[in-house]
């Protein structure tokens, strides 16, 4: 009986091992599975508040991805180069003003619109930024089981673009740069403000851009009206209807009184629509048009939502308001 007993207990004994043994292997198992496919945690980081809560980043990342154009922008302006930017749509494949700022940026187009996440991962990122976007709301789930992931308001702001670039510094421990650039902004319009006053003379300016045939006046609550009504050059026109843009029609097209009109097209199949406009009889009834003030601009500049768009469309007011203003100074 004694050594049946021992024999029983001797062989549960070796069971319980045998279990506990191909336990442990398997946990060790799923622990490297696991860990190939969750992004590795940095034994530093910081915590760090955006639109989906908080999420702890490198102090100092390296392999940063963007996956929407206006973060793109607000880190290069921020002096931080990504290793790679989705583009998604045709109108910010064109990005010549900061082209130079890019270079190396490793550019990756979705006509969908749509991430490829597997792509994603073969960048091996340790810092993944993004607006939240309708089209993107299904992004941060599976970006941040690749890196660690932060998603900036932009829906929640109606595309202040000032508070985005405030927004990324923060996220970059860059927030002096960031009000840097602020100030640096406001700068160039109080000098543009100050030289309209010095020359005593009252500009009006429109900026309008042709879309799907159609010309579009742009007003306050756009990138380039907003820009305008901080300098003081806005044109309130057509302000019974509110501060967003508004399609005209060609019978409207004199009512367009600005000293100043700046058109662009918003795809080159835009340009034909614009020399159309420009062959009918009203076209030659705007004001701006009788005062040989019409000027053609890059749309990309003009709508472009970001810091650097800003100081190109700061250039282009500078190149054309103080020409104006020469001009009328020696008359």
């Amino acid at each position: 009986m004694n050594r049946f007993l021992y024999r029983l207990t001797s062989v549960l004994c070796l069971l319980i091992t045998i279990f506990t043994l191909v336990c442990a292997c398997s946990k060790s198992v799923s622990d490297e599975v696991a860990t190939s496919h969750s992004p590795q945690p940095s034994l530093e980081c910081r915590v760090v508040q955006h639109a989906r809560g908080e999420t702890c980043i490198p102090l100092n990342p390296q392999r940063i991805v963007t996956l929407d154009f206006n973060s793109f922008a607000a880190v290069l302006a921020l002096d931080i180069k990504p290793i790679a930017t989705w583009i998604t749509t045709e109108i910010e494949d064109d990005f010549r003003y900061f082209q130079e700022k890019a270079d190396g940026v490793e550019i990756l187009r979705s006509s969908s619109g749509q991430i490829n996440l597997e792509k994603l991962a073969l960048l091996h990122p340790d810092l993944i930024i993004v607006v939240s976007q309708p089209f993107l709301k299904d992004v941060y789930k599976y970006a941040s089981q690749i890196a660690p992931t932060v998603i900036l308001p932009w829906i929640e702001t109606k595309g202040n673009w000032k508070q985005h670039i405030q927004d990324t510094a923060r996220i970059l421990n860059r927030t002096e740069m960031g009000i840097q650039l602020i100030n640096n902004y406001y700068h160039r319009v109080q000098q543009l403000k100050k030289a309209i006053s010095n020359n005593h003379h009252q500009i009006s300016t429109s900026f309008a851009y042709v879309s799907a045939g159609r010309l579009v006046i742009t007003r306050q609550k756009s990138f380039a009206g907003g820009i305008l009504h901080d300098i003081g050059l806005l044109n309130p026109i057509f302000s019974g209807s509110g501060d967003n843009d508004l399609i005209i029609s060609e019978e409207l097209l004199p009512n367009i009184n600005s000293d100043i009109l700046f058109i662009a097209p918003l795809k080159k199949d835009d340009y034909s629509v614009i020399k159309q406009l420009q062959q009918k009889p009203l076209w030659s009834k705007i004001n701006a048009v009788q005062q040989h003030q019409v000027y053609l601009v890059d749309f990309s500049v003009w709508r472009g939502l970001n810091m650097l768009a800003a100081y190109a469309m700061l250039d282009d007011l500078d190149k054309y308001i103080f020409n104006i203003l020469e001009n009328h100074a020696e008359i």
